[in-house]
């Protein structure tokens, strides 16, 4: 089996691995499609500390079932996408349907479970969700991301005609204003420090564009806004927010933050304003899915390079080395 093998840091090469085992309650999945994440070029670059090494890594993927312990389950055939969240079937967490937060918790691709940077990947049963007609492959690879920014707004508690603004316009950030236009927000707006990702943001039919190489314009932005999003994750993104904030906004930060920071309490309390932290999502990826195949968030445009597996690792290595850009990659293995 064709796969990407994660040795270690900046080690990603392809490999001719053995076709995993299937075990009780796991199918078998050929891989069609599989998105590059924003935390598998950390995760590769040595700089995601929950990474162990070696591994396949990838999670954002659809394909098609190859064979099923459970042949109930899922049969031969079935178009599917992959909910990449692994959790004990016996937690309280599981029944519940928040996955990510058990403390048995771990994403496909990252610490035990090889991922889908490859011809194949087993996954546990429960993981796989029915591919919609209509849906093509790419499009169904992209729910994954999808569910991050649907779920950012869920956390933010969006309102119909809330004010919106996002930090950072990648591919996450071009999928919230997306997310949040589709839910009901009045007015969205973007900053980036890429004015070609700008671009697309308008292209997506966001409200405003703001390029904050310059910093955050504070003056026209002050307390403007009811939620605002925050890709960045670190002590200016969370001071800018607060700032942008209007009374009772809310500050959702899912820029994984790089280290611990200062908030200053006394701002956000005269101001009643929640600071909320946004990690994965749960087991629910209906709305998402949803969101997808109405169209009502459009993924395809923020593909910016496609690529086959073996093509991969050099392109990731110009990436993470800042001698190219991309919003989103995607792989046929």
């Amino acid at each position: 089996m064709r796969a990407l093998l994660l040795k270690a840091p900046r080690l990603l090469e392809p490999a001719d691995l053995p076709r995993p085992e299937l075990l009780a309650g796991q199918v078998r999945v050929r891989v069609r499609k599989v998105g590059i994440c924003g935390s598998d070029y950390s995760s590769i670059a040595g700089k995601l500390p929950f990474t162990r090494f070696p591994i396949v890594p990838g999670h954002e993927a659809a394909g098609v079932v190859l064979e099923a312990a459970d042949p109930f389950a899922w049969k031969p055939g079935d178009r599917v996408l992959i909910h990449p969240i692994l959790c004990r079937r016996d937690d309280p967490a599981f029944a519940r349907g928040e996955v990510h937060h058990s403390e048995s918790t771990e994403v496909l691709g990252v610490v035990s479970r090889n991922g889908a940077y490859a011809e194949e990947v087993v996954v546990e049963d429960y993981m796989l969700r029915r591919t919609p007609d209509g849906v093509d492959d790419e499009a169904a690879a992209m729910v994954e991301p999808v569910a991050v920014a649907v779920h950012a707004c869920q956390r933010g508690a969006l309102r119909p005609r809330d004010r919106v603004l996002a930090f950072g316009a990648g591919n996450i950030g071009l999928l919230a204003i997306q997310a949040a236009r589709a839910l009901g927000a009045g007015r969205v707006v973007v900053t980036d420090l890429v004015p070609e990702k700008l671009a697309l943001a308008r292209e997506l039919g966001v409200d405003e564009a703001i390029d904050a190489r310059g910093g955050l314009p504070a003056g026209p932005l002050e307390k403007q806004f009811d939620l605002v999003i925050d890709g960045v994750g670190n002590e200016q993104s969370v001071h800018d927010a607060l700032t942008a904030c209007a009374r009772g906004g809310r500050i959702v930060v899912y820029g994984v933050p790089p280290g611990d920071i200062s908030f200053p309490l006394k701002v956000a309390f005269s101001k009643d304003v929640s600071l909320i932290t946004c990690r994965l999502y749960g087991a629910d990826f209906d709305l998402a899915i949803r969101l997808v195949a109405e169209s009502r968030v459009r993924v395809k445009e923020t593909i910016t390079h496609r690529v086959r597996l073996d093509d991969a690792p050099a392109l990731i290595s110009r990436i993470i080395d800042g001698q190219e850009r991309a919003v989103k990659v995607m792989i046929t293995p």
